[in-house]
């Protein structure tokens, strides 16, 4: 009898530890750049909602370096080969209340894809 209760309360515990390891929410992943060049401004607005900067710069690497009269502490610059111009990611600054804000847990606001001048023409 003791070797039958053993049994089933380790068959419980097996069970119990399945199911918590099998239910917890999968974190969405930052979808690619590529993907993201072939969105409309809106989608990939929309694709990228809840995204932080950190999420981005581990999934996409740094952003293009801007000369200091583009750049600014709430948008990065990707370059988007596909796209043959950029992605323009702006991030939501509207909590910063102190100066030493951590820029890489801004959210992202909007996204903007913009076509080179060479594209344009």
């Amino acid at each position: 009898m003791k070797h039958r209760l053993c049994l089933f309360l380790l068959s419980l515990l097996l069970v119990t530890a399945l199911t918590a390891c099998g239910s917890g929410e999968k974190e969405p992943e930052v979808p690619a750049l590529t993907e993201v060049e072939v969105m409309t401004d809106e989608a990939a607005t929309e694709a990228l909602s809840g995204f932080r900067r950190q999420d981005l710069l581990d999934a996409w690497g740094e952003p293009q370096d801007v000369s200091d009269a583009l750049s600014s502490l709430r948008m990065d610059l990707y370059d988007a080969p596909t796209l043959g111009g950029w992605v323009v990611i702006q991030y939501d600054t509207s909590d910063i209340t102190d100066p030493d804000t951590e820029l890489d847990t801004l959210p992202v606001a909007a996204v903007e894809l913009q076509l080179s001048a060479e594209r344009v023409f």
